[in-house]
């Protein structure tokens, strides 16, 4: 790799990123991919990543009706922890036509209260999706049968 650089330095060239193949990914699920309800989401959440041993970061790409383009894990952490960057959750609503998102992490110890550290992220993604124009529907935790969000709490 140092080499090709090197090279580059020599040439003054610039390379730039013109075109991004997807690979696109099929898979069957066994729910509805309409979101109509807090409900439906959070019971997406729960049996996409509630029984997991280690905190995960869920990104559901919703378009304009609440329909779903696509379903991504964007981090896994430790047993306390899972930290994402808003670019990598931002790059995947991007990169699928986003219009909208919703997050979840689970807490594997069951118990679904947001830490401080919840809120401050939450917070953080919606200001990111609202300069973006990706609306941030909701924030979800979950755990194996449970779940809190953020948006029915009103803090969203």
């Amino acid at each position: 790799m140092l080499e090709k650089t090197k090279k580059i330095v020599e040439k003054n060239m610039i390379i730039e990123i013109v075109k991004v193949k997807q690979v696109i990914l099929e898979r069957p699920v066994e729910y509805q991919l309409h979101i109509s309800s807090t409900e439906v989401a959070a019971q997406i959440g729960v049996a996409e990543i509630g029984d997991e041993a280690q905190e995960v970061l869920l990104l559901l790409i919703l378009n304009s009706q609440n329909e779903i383009n696509a379903i991504h894990r964007v981090f896994q952490g430790s047993l306390k922890s899972s930290i994402a960057h808003p670019s990598e959750i931002f790059r995947s609503a991007l990169l699928n036509n986003g219009a909208k998102i919703l997050i979840y992490h689970n807490h594997p110890s069951g118990n679904v209260e947001p830490s401080e550290e919840d809120r401050i992220f939450t917070n953080r993604i919606a200001k990111v999706g609202d300069l973006l124009g990706v609306e941030l529907l909701d924030h979800i935790i979950v755990s194996d049968s449970s779940w809190y969000s953020f948006k029915e709490f009103c803090l969203l």
